[in-house]
């Protein structure tokens, strides 16, 4: 939970990620993040008149429906874990932490599949040429960023930034924390170009989907089916690496918690609770 990456270039996932909570200011954040979905939504389909009008209608209701039901759920789920990272972090904690958070996502993607389908079912084929142009250049970012230069430049760089994240989460790190945690994170395996792969996979997915001809409610067990189903579409090869690198983090997870100091478990459940106080509060206005 440290410094999972949660980021992802296609506008849908946007929506199932309405809670944002990564960012240092989070009462801003979630209150413009219609705004962010509607800009990107634009970016991608450029929506005509009637199909925006659907689109913002569809997103107020969910981001109403969001702010009300779920966040209180989020700031339930940020209570707990704060109590069982103050007891000292377990493989049973960590099970717990993956299925309540895969629960919240499967219902958001329920939810909001059918909103979906409804304006997506409308778009133009020129519509998704501008979505393709949208993959491609994302794609090339993705590269740039995860694939350009050297192993050893891009795992100085990857360790740096899970590094960043850390101290987030948990405040300073000292000098022995650091050699330590420098040593552990070198034991992920570099993955960028299994997950390159898997998202041009995914994507062209979703263009199937959309450029097929289906019909609302056809599109909408589709979109609700490939919202689900994340891991759909990964090879036995690319399974194979996802799982190692999966339980390489939980273990680096579990370390990392060991070494902690009693300061920087106090740093890290405060920022839980100040969360879950951030969540409710925002689900009462």
């Amino acid at each position: 939970m440290f410094f999972r990456n949660r980021t992802n270039p296609q506008f849908l996932i946007i929506l199932t990620c309405l809670l944002l909570s990564g960012c240092s200011v989070i009462s801003v954040a979630y209150n413009n993040v219609d705004t962010l979905i509607r800009w990107t939504a634009s970016d991608y389909f450029d929506f005509n008149a009637s199909q925006q009008t659907q689109f913002d209608r569809s997103l107020r209701r969910i981001h109403a429906w969001h702010r009300k039901e779920e966040l209180p759920k989020y700031a339930m789920l940020c209570t707990e874990m704060a109590k069982r990272v103050e007891a000292g972090l377990t493989s049973a904690d960590l099970d717990w932490a993956d299925n309540v958070v895969e629960e919240r996502r499967i219902f958001m993607a329920q939810y909001i599949s059918g909103d979906l389908a409804a304006v997506l079912s409308t778009i133009k084929t020129e519509q998704i040429d501008i979505m393709n142009m949208k993959f491609a250049k994302e794609n090339e970012k993705f590269r740039k960023e995860h694939l350009g230069g050297t192993p050893e430049a891009l795992e100085k760089k990857r360790v740096k930034k899970s590094i960043e994240r850390i101290e987030d989460w948990i405040g300073g790190l000292g000098a022995d924390q650091m050699i330590k945690i420098n040593a552990m994170l070198k034991t992920l395996p570099q993955n960028s170009e299994y997950r390159y792969a898997y998202r041009i996979t995914r994507q062209q997915m979703l263009r199937e989907l959309l450029g097929t001809g289906l019909s609302k409610n056809e599109l909408e067990i589709g979109l609700r089916d490939w919202l689900e189903n994340w891991g759909d579409g990964r090879t036995s090869e690319q399974k194979q690496i996802w799982a190692e690198w999966t339980n390489r983090f939980r273990l680096l997870i579990l370390e990392l918690d060991a070494i902690l100091t009693p300061k920087q478990r106090l740093y890290l459940v405060k920022k839980l609770h100040d969360y879950a106080r951030d969540f409710i509060e925002l689900s009462a206005s």
